[in-house]
């Protein structure tokens, strides 16, 4: 499989869970825009570091090899960052439910922010 083909796979497949959230109603979403609201999700929104941090290891497949290769930095900082972000959230995004739930959280974090 070609690095061109995977690329386009997970835009296809973060497209669809952007459409997915995008069809569901209001009622349906609110323990998510709760979670969102709440202070420690705002203040991991708030740091750039760690955001850009997810987003990269989201997209090397939660390889922490790939990730810190990508994002130019040591093995063990990106495991601190890991834990500094399962400290402040209770999400371990090394296991596949905390990172779908962490990515949810940046989708609607970024739709919130274009609507205000």
């Amino acid at each position: 499989m070609s690095q061109k083909t995977t690329k386009k796979q997970i835009e296809t497949n973060s497209c669809l869970l952007n459409k997915l959230l995008n069809n569901l109603n209001d009622q349906a979403l609110q323990p998510c825009y709760d979670m969102l609201n709440s202070e420690n999700v705002q203040k991991f929104l708030a740091d750039s570091e760690l955001v850009s941090t997810v987003e990269v290891f989201l997209d090397n497949n939660l390889n922490i090899s790939k990730t810190s290769k990508q994002a130019f930095m040591h093995r063990n900082t990106l495991l601190y960052r890991i834990e500094k972000i399962n400290k402040m959230l209770g999400l371990d995004i090394r296991k596949l439910e905390d990172a779908i739930t962490l990515k949810i959280v940046l989708i609607l974090g970024t739709k919130q922010k274009k609507q205000s």
